[in-house]
């Protein structure tokens, strides 16, 4: 009876160690991403350390412009920070134990524009910056 019940915890506690866990950023591939995004993990905090080099992709679609070739640029990570995603919520920590709300934490901004080469004239590339900062 004991042995039954253990192996009942076991399997009960090894649910919830699959919902309520830690991936490094550096970590994640598209099969996690594609269970957060259909709602099977509810529960995951991502850490991200100082020092990690994230990569990123651009894409455009829609009724007005679209990507014709993709490139991938490198984020780096300035500063250890965790984010949890939980029961649709986005929580932000700078020390893994104290989570708030993000908005709380960061404030930042999108911005686009155009850049010419050196020599000026016609501009040759549009520019986008995702700024985030401490609040």
């Amino acid at each position: 009876m004991k042995l039954t019940n253990l192996i009942i915890a076991g399997f009960f506690l090894a649910g919830i160690s699959a919902q309520a866990r830690t991936i490094r950023a550096t970590d994640l591939s598209s099969s996690i991403w594609t269970e957060i995004g259909k709602g099977k993990l509810s529960d995951v905090t991502i850490e991200f350390k100082q020092g990690d080099e994230l990569p990123v992709s651009f894409s455009a679609e829609g009724d007005l412009f679209q990507t014709t070739q993709t490139s991938v640029g490198y984020v780096g990570i300035k500063k250890n920070f965790w984010i949890k995603l939980q029961n649709n919520n986005i929580l932000m920590s700078l020390d893994n134990s104290n989570f708030k709300d993000i908005k709380e934490v960061i404030s930042g901004s999108f911005e686009a524009g155009t850049d010419a080469d050196q020599n000026g004239g016609l501009a040759n590339a549009l520019n986008l910056a995702l700024k985030a900062f401490l609040k």
